[in-house]
C-alpha cells in the first residue's frame, strides 16, 4: 500500500509540475507514437480532400490545417495535423489514433493509382514545446523572427535534418513542433530540456487541452465511437467539399440530434473528478452524462464537458452529477497566458 500511496503522490507532484511549465514557462511533449504519412501524386490534393473533412486547394506551401478522418456513417477516425509542403502533404495522426488512421490512409490510397503514400511514422517523431515561454526556445532554431511565423504555419529550421519547425499546439498557449529523424530525436530531446522545457506527461497536457477547449477524442468518446456534433467539433469539418462521411453527418443534422454537447464547471472546491458516464440531473431528472472531465488548477475546480438533452443544451444552467452542483457555461474556461506575452 505505502509504494501505491508513493506512486499517486509522485504522479501527482509531476503532473502539477507538468502544468505549471505548460501554463507559466515552456514543457516539452514527447508524440512518440503519432503516425506520419507523406501523400504525394497527381491527386494527393483530391485524395486528401476526400479523405478529411477540410479541403487542402486553399493550403500554400508552409501551411498546416486540422481537420479529422472520418468512417462512412460519420464517425471519427483520427484527428489529423496536414502541412503541405507544395505538390506534397504530410499528415500527423494523433498518437492514440495513429493505428487506426494510418490504416484507414493507406487502404484508400490502395484505390488510387493517381496517389502515393508513404508511412513516415518510424522514420521521424514529433517532439512539441508549449507554453508562453516556448516562443524563446524556438526562435533559435529559425533563420528569421519568430514573430514573423504564423500560427499554423512551419518551416524547415536553419541548418538542420528536421523536417519542419511547425506553430502548432494543443493547450491553447504558444506551441511549436518539431518533426526530427527518430536518430537525431534523443539529442534534439536533450537539447530542448537543456534549453529549459521541462518534459511533461499526457496528464497534464489533458489539463490544459481542458481548459481552453481543445477536445480529448478518445476520452470524450469513451469506448465508443463519436461524431464531430457528439464532442463539438463541427468546426473542423467543411462541408462545402465532398469527403468521407459527409452525407450521414447532413443526415444526422437533419434528424434533429437529440443530444448536444455542453461544458460545465463544479462550484468552488476539490470536489471528486467525475468519470466518464457519470449521470446529470436537473431536479432530480437525468439530462445527460458526463464525456470527460479534469480538475483545473488555475479554476480550483472541476471542469468537464457532457452530453445533454438538447431541450437543456444551453449555458447558465444549474444541474447535479453524484451530488455536487454544476453550472453550464461557454468554452473556453479559462484565457491561456501567452494572449498576454507578446513575441519579441
Amino acid at each position: 500500500m505505502t509504494d501505491v500511496v508513493t506512486d499517486l503522490n509522485t504522479d501527482m507532484a509531476e503532473t502539477a509540475a507538468g502544468y505549471r511549465a505548460l501554463r507559466q514557462g515552456t514543457a516539452l511533449v514527447d508524440y512518440t507514437g503519432a503516425g506520419l504519412l507523406n501523400v504525394s501524386g497527381s491527386g494527393a490534393a483530391e485524395f486528401l480532400g476526400r479523405t478529411s473533412t477540410r479541403s487542402v486547394d486553399f493550403l500554400l506551401e508552409g501551411q498546416v490545417s486540422s481537420a479529422l478522418m472520418l468512417a462512412g456513417n460519420g464517425t471519427i477516425i483520427a484527428e489529423v495535423v496536414i502541412y503541405c509542403l507544395g505538390a506534397e502533404y504530410l499528415v500527423e495522426i494523433w498518437p492514440q489514433q495513429a493505428a487506426t488512421g494510418r490504416a484507414h490512409l493507406l487502404a484508400a490510397a490502395g484505390q488510387n493509382a493517381d496517389v502515393k503514400v508513404e508511412d513516415l511514422s518510424a522514420t521521424y517523431v514529433i517532439l512539441g514545446i508549449e507554453g508562453p515561454e516556448s516562443f524563446r526556445i524556438a526562435e533559435h532554431f529559425l533563420s528569421f523572427p519568430i514573430a514573423s511565423m504564423a500560427f499554423r504555419s512551419f518551416a524547415v529550421p536553419d541548418s538542420s535534418t528536421d523536417l519542419a519547425l511547425a506553430r502548432i499546439g494543443v493547450t491553447g498557449e504558444y506551441g511549436y513542433k518539431f518533426i526530427v529523424p527518430a536518430a537525431d530525436a534523443p539529442k534534439r530531446r536533450q537539447d530542448l530540456k537543456e534549453r529549459g522545457a521541462l518534459p511533461v506527461g499526457r496528464n497534464a497536457l489533458n489539463v490544459c487541452r481542458m481548459e481552453t477547449r481543445f477536445a480529448n477524442i478518445e476520452a470524450e468518446g469513451g469506448n465508443a465511437s463519436v461524431t464531430p456534433f457528439d464532442i463539438g467539433v463541427q468546426w473542423m469539418v467543411d462541408f462545402q467539399h465532398e469527403f468521407n462521411g459527409r452525407e450521414a453527418l447532413l443526415e444526422l443534422w437533419r434528424g434533429a440530434p437529440e443530444k448536444s454537447p455542453v461544458c460545465w464547471h463544479a462550484e468552488d472546491g476539490p470536489h471528486t473528478v467525475p468519470a466518464h458516464g457519470a449521470v446529470l440531473t436537473l431536479d432530480g431528472t437525468a439530462v445527460g452524462v458526463v464525456s470527460h472531465a479534469e480538475f483545473s488548477p488555475s479554476l480550483g475546480r472541476v471542469i468537464g464537458t457532457a452530453q445533454v438533452n438538447t431541450s437543456v443544451a444551453s449555458p447558465g444552467l444549474r444541474l447535479d452529477i453524484d451530488g455536487t452542483t454544476v453550472h453550464t457555461i461557454s468554452a473556453p474556461f479559462l484565457v491561456a497566458t501567452s494572449f498576454g506575452i507578446p513575441l519579441e
